[in-house]
């Protein structure tokens, strides 16, 4: 891993690069045990490179975590092959991991959105590679109701519309004035000042992941101990997915936030990082 050396403080170690099967990455902390975050669908549309100060930037956000944890924001590879697939995010983001766990005493996985669904995948296919889970607003098949707003956003992403996306996120995410200041910042003038996607395809095949993808039947066969945490107004991941998506699991725990709907990871940050925090602190690793 490449280190880079700024004037931050000598115990906070922060990197940028690249995992095998091209993940790019940015990490922060120096701690014994992985987190490795595996993002939503918005991952697809900025250009697939962190800047050296990434790491720093994000250790505000991951700030309780980094006692005992490194955390990594791993991306998915840029140009992503035609019809990519659960089977083909195991195999890539596996040797990513196995190169994350050679510096380390175990990984944990926080999932968001997709990035939940193909730790799904991962936690089923790959157990010795995954410690714990968290699902943040994810579950394991989208809602009924969200596939039409999926297939509009695909519409968007062929005529390369990255505002309407975006836009949609955040009216998905929020309950406060994001849900409207957000979409008409983006549509405006904020519209050219948004990063484009290094490969547009990604876009559109990380939406047909998120269309396709249904873990039922993995669910059984999942090891480790695994935390949903979810908004009860999410529209992309609504209550009646994530406990059936709980109930399926060997072991599983469920927090739904009231009042919350699709970031609930970010907009309630307190209160999502109490109760991971918490699973970490109560789940033994081995």
């Amino acid at each position: 891993m490449l280190s880079i050396q700024t004037a931050a403080p000598p115990a906070l170690r922060s990197d940028t690069g690249t995992l095998p099967d091209d993940h790019p990455y940015a990490s922060v902390g120096d701690g014994s045990r992985a987190l490795v975050v595996l993002p939503g669908v918005g991952d697809s549309m900025f250009p697939g490179t962190y800047p050296p100060f990434t790491g720093w930037a994000i250790a505000p956000y991951f700030a309780r975590y980094l006692r005992e944890h490194t955390v990594y924001v791993l991306s998915r590879p840029r140009g992503l092959p035609a019809g990519y697939d659960a089977a083909d995010a195991v195999e890539s983001h596996a040797r990513a991991l196995e190169a994350i766990a050679d510096s380390h005493v175990g990984i944990d996985v926080l999932g968001v959105s997709m990035g939940g669904q193909i730790g799904q995948a991962l936690a089923a296919q790959q157990p010795e590679l995954v410690d714990r889970l968290v699902l943040a607003n994810s579950a394991h098949r989208i809602g009924d109701g969200a596939r039409e707003t999926v297939r509009e956003f695909q519409v968007a992403a062929r005529n390369r519309d990255w505002a309407s996306i975006r836009s949609g996120l955040a009216t998905a995410m929020f309950t406060d004035g994001r849900a409207v200041a957000y979409p008409l910042f983006l549509r405006t003038v904020g519209r050219p000042l948004q990063p484009r996607p290094a490969d547009p395809s990604d876009v559109r095949r990380s939406l047909q992941f998120v269309l396709e993808f249904d873990g039922r039947d993995l669910l059984s066969t999942v090891e480790p101990p695994v935390l949903l945490v979810g908004g009860d107004r999410d529209p992309v991941f609504p209550p009646e997915r994530t406990r059936a998506t709980v109930e399926r699991l060997p072991n599983g725990d469920l927090e739904l936030i009231p009042g919350a709907k699709h970031g609930a990871f970010h907009e309630r940050k307190a209160t999502f990082d109490s109760r991971v925090q918490e699973f970490l602190e109560a789940t033994d690793p081995s």
